[in-house]
């Protein structure tokens, strides 16, 4: 689809400085009213790729939430939680796609939260039930649950692991739990992860789901890495190194700042995983790259509230 095309070519010109921050904004505005699939597709992956660069600014990553925002509450009146007998294949994997999205942007709009609560509380009384809580949104509904919730949600999601009955199910606990907000429930799915509870090839994902989670999430996940540095080699042994490979991702993938960047290189030198080298390496050089791209976001009026309120 050439809207997609324009748009995700568009990206790339920006991030190789060739088009200016402000004219990408722009064309995403023009956006706002898109529902075809294809092209959100390419939407997402712009919407992602920018969250997690500006999720290093505080206020930069305010205003774009808030623009986001508004994409997909207008998307979310369209196509609605709800399948209907109209919908076709690409209109039922946009709507997964698009609670996916909301539980990103949307997870504090009163609407968002009251529909989340509401498929969440039907699943509790039945996991089965997969009319009021299809598959596909249980990841996005248990973080939403999560942001908006404390300890007694977070032990209704954990719980769900031990009763799913196949591991696609409880993939939907691992990658959703470091969503949680409270620092202390963060730092209990990183030790979680490390308990024996969870199958070695799956002990990555709710590290994943903290380091991924927020700015405070990377910074808590990486700490747990360094820290418990032994146990996580011991565990890790000498199975595959692309268990290591994705424990490092998940616990510093997300960083951007060249500080973070040689951090990660300095812990590395003085523990040597020469396995996992070539993984550090791009790891590495991805953050630095998001770390340039970062800087080039706030040289320009992407730092200014009038930008955001002229879109």
């Amino acid at each position: 689809c050439d809207r997609a095309g324009v748009l995700t070519d568009s990206y790339a010109l920006v991030k190789a400085g060739r088009m200016s921050p402000e004219s990408l904004m722009m064309l995403l505005a023009s956006y706002k009213n898109e529902d075809s699939y294809i092209v959100w597709q390419g939407l997402s992956d712009v919407l992602g790729g920018l969250d997690t660069v500006m999720s290093d600014d505080e206020k930069m990553s305010a205003n774009f939430k808030k623009f986001a925002k508004v994409f997909l509450l207008h998307l979310m009146e369209s196509v609605g939680w709800e399948k209907t007998d109209s919908d076709g294949h690409l209109t039922t994997l946009l709507r997964g796609m698009m609670i996916g999205l909301l539980s990103t942007f949307c997870h504090d709009d009163p609407a968002v939260v009251a529909e989340a609560r509401a498929r969440f509380q039907a699943f509790l009384e039945d996991a089965n039930d997969v009319e009021s809580l299809p598959s596909d949104m249980r990841t996005p509904v248990f973080k939403i649950i999560l942001k908006n919730g404390g300890e007694e949600e977070y032990s209704q999601v954990l719980a769900y692991f031990d009763t799913a009955t196949d591991n696609a199910e409880r993939k939907h606990v691992l990658g959703s739990l470091g969503s949680a907000t409270d620092p202390s429930l963060k730092i209990r799915t990183m030790e979680w992860s490390t308990s024996g509870a969870i199958k070695l090839q799956d002990f990555f994902y709710p590290m994943g789901s903290v380091g991924r989670s927020s700015r405070e999430g990377r910074e808590i996940s990486w700490q747990y890495f360094k820290d418990n540095f032994d146990k996580i080699s011991a565990m890790v042994g000498k199975g595959s190194s692309s268990l290591m490979d994705a424990c490092i991702v998940s616990c510093v993938g997300s960083f951007c700042s060249t500080e973070k960047a040689d951090d990660i290189e300095a812990f590395f030198a003085e523990h040597p995983l020469p396995r996992s080298a070539r993984k550090i390496s791009q790891t590495t050089e991805n953050i630095r790259t998001n770390a340039k791209f970062l800087d080039m976001l706030k040289a320009s009026d992407l730092e200014s509230d009038s930008f955001w309120e002229s879109l």
